[in-house]
């Protein structure tokens, strides 16, 4: 008797934590917050929700887990039928504004922030990465020389090996800014490389996002979004604008290869993948 009422107990207790936790946040269930899907047409995801001035988000493969940055780095977990009151991560601070992108497989999280490497540290944009442990997430490090020497700036993205890509108007540029891409190769990264021609030009490029899988690359050269897919002689294809998405930056690509997420005018905004020409999941 003693222990079935202890059990009750720790069940309450646990209710009643949730609940105060949660607050007057509301009881959202079901797949991307309880949000209806868009169509053809764009339109603001959860704008009263996911705030963020800066960059789009990034969610988890399994979809229970949602992340964006709006001077630092928020998250959204989906736990006993519903989704979590956004919460800041621990770790995070105001200059990690821009990202934050998972790794393919959920256990790194990177992000470009303006905190400065050690103390007397210049402040400027970097990348940073955290390490997913058995209790949470661990301490952030920043990347190496290598990726951190030079001027970068905004989204990253990272395929299934590891491989790093980026905007940066560093040395070998073709224009302005240039989509980089650093390979992961024995646990280290190699010096960052400028794409081909057929994704660089003279012009700004920038903001990239690339497949788990290393297929396609969606980047941002001004006024909207192109794409690039990788050919049978692995190089990249000549890239095509995506329809008519002006003013989108910040491209993303939900797991499920279902909805294109950006940001616009300072907000979150997603749209069905299909505008990409790709082939959704369970289609």
């Amino acid at each position: 008797m003693k222990k079935r009422t202890l059990g009750v107990c720790l069940l309450l207790f646990s209710a009643i934590t949730m609940n105060a936790r949660q607050g007057d946040f509301p009881k959202l269930t079901g797949p991307y917050l309880g949000q209806k899907p868009p169509g053809m047409t764009p339109e603001p995801f959860a704008p009263a929700i996911v705030k963020s001035g800066h960059s789009s988000l990034t969610i988890s493969n399994d979809g229970k887990e949602i992340y964006w940055a709006a001077e630092g780095i928020y998250f959204t977990k989906h736990e006993n039928g519903r989704w979590t009151k956004p919460e800041v991560l621990p770790f995070t601070r105001e200059e990690d504004g821009d990202g934050p992108k998972l790794s393919p497989d959920d256990q790194k999280l990177y992000f470009n922030s303006n905190r400065p490497r050690r103390p007397g540290d210049q402040r400027r944009e970097r990348i940073w990465c955290v390490e997913r442990t058995a209790d949470g997430w661990g301490e952030p490090f920043p990347l190496g020389p290598e990726i951190n020497d030079e001027q970068l700036h905004w989204q990253v993205s990272v395929d299934g090996k590891g491989n790093l890509y980026f905007g940066s108007e560093r040395h070998g540029s073709k224009g302005q800014d240039d989509v980089f891409m650093a390979e992961f190769k024995d646990g280290v990264f190699e010096n960052p490389v400028s794409l081909e021609t057929t994704v660089n030009s003279e012009a700004h490029e920038g903001s990239p996002y690339v497949a788990p899988d290393g297929s396609y690359l969606i980047f941002l050269r001004d006024p909207g979004l192109w794409i690039s897919f990788k050919g049978e002689d692995g190089r990249w294809t000549q890239a095509k604008k995506v329809g008519t998405l002006e003013e989108a930056v910040c491209p993303y690509v939900s797991p499920d290869q279902k909805y294109l997420f950006f940001l616009r005018a300072g907000s979150i905004w997603w749209v069905d993948a299909s505008v990409l020409g790709l082939k959704a999941a369970g289609r």
